[in-house]
Order: structure tokens, then sequence, then C-alpha cells
């Protein structure tokens, strides 16, 4: 769905469709934030984003579902929980959406775009009266480029303030071409 070339008609549909009706059953919000915020996993920083906001405009406009957020473990399971949701069924009342938790905003909070890790961080944990609701329409519309554009003009009005610019990298050079274990390992070195 994220990677479709009518994603900003579909997710403007999506948007208005959920957050129009305050009348939602809370088993429907909660299987579409678990939806979503799984989708947010494994699509593109752009989606990610979109996903991101959308859940938690839900979550404050339903808050029986902030249950999602908060629910832990037992002692026992230091903090963890068996996930119960039920991803494969078409049907919203079997999902079991109600009983799981939010834990892939706990990966996301880790995300290597720090926009997502930030709105992940900020998910459940607005104060639902000062606050305002996230304007979807601003999300739509990224792309990789939008995302790459946003980025290049941030680092450079940091230059010009003469701030320090943090650049995520993840890049750890390699030593060798293959593991010491590998046949091929004392063969090909990298230094």
């Amino acid at each position: 769905i994220l990677y479709t070339k009518q994603r900003a008609r579909f997710l403007q549909l999506l948007s208005k469709s959920l957050m129009a009706n305050s009348m939602l059953p809370a088993y429907v919000v909660a299987s579409y934030c678990k939806k979503l915020c799984r989708l947010a996993l494994s699509g593109p920083p752009s989606g990610g984003l979109f996903a991101l906001a959308l859940v938690s405009n839900l979550l404050r406009k339903h808050g029986e579902c902030a249950c999602l957020i908060h629910r832990e473990g037992k002692r026992e399971d230091v903090g963890l929980i068996e996930d119960v949701f039920v991803e494969e069924v078409d049907d919203l009342t079997q999902t079991r959406a109600l009983e799981s938790s939010l834990w892939e905003l706990t990966a996301l909070e880790k995300h290597y775009h720090h926009a997502i890790a930030t709105v992940a961080k900020a998910v459940g944990t607005e104060d639902d009266k000062t606050t305002p609701m996230y304007d979807m329409e601003d999300f739509m519309a990224h792309t990789y480029k939008s995302l790459f554009e946003q980025e290049k003009k941030r680092l450079s009005d940091a230059k010009a303030n003469k701030k320090k610019a943090r650049v995520s990298l993840t890049f750890v050079e390699p030593d060798a071409l293959f593991t010491k274990e590998d046949v091929f390992g004392d063969f090909f070195k990298c230094k």
C-alpha cells in the first residue's frame, strides 16, 4: 500500500474515513492502529511518518485505546508480553487488537530516520487538550525526494547558524571481504 502509485489518494481516504467518525468501535480503531504501526515498520520512511501521525491522532481521539500503549507484561516475564494480534483475518472483531500492545512504537523509536523516531516517541505522550492533532495533509505528500530535500535544508540551516549538525551514519568499515572462519578469509584483506 505504501509503495503504490495512488498512495496519496488512498491515505487521504483512509485518514478521512477514520478521523471523521468518532463513533467507531474501539476494536476497529485498535486494529487499524496495529496494522498501521506494522506498515510503518516495514514501509518507507514517508509512509511511516503518515502511519505514525494517523495512529497518534486516532489514539488521542479514541481514549479507550490508550491501553495499547500502556500495557505491560507480568513481573516474571520481565515486562514482555506475547503479541496476540491476529493480522491474517479480515474480520476486525477477530484480530484481538485490544488485547495486544503497540510494541511496534518501541521499535520505531530506534528507527534510522530521526523524524520517525521523534514521532514514535511522541505517540501517546501528547496532552489531549493542549497538543493539536497532526495535520494529515502534511504527511501525505512525502516521498524519498522530499525527505531528502528536507534533511538537506536542515543541515544547511544548521551550517548557516554555525551549529554542529548531526548526520546519521550506519556504516562500519569492513576489515576483510570474508570472515576469518571462511575458506577465503586469509586471501582477501581490505587493508
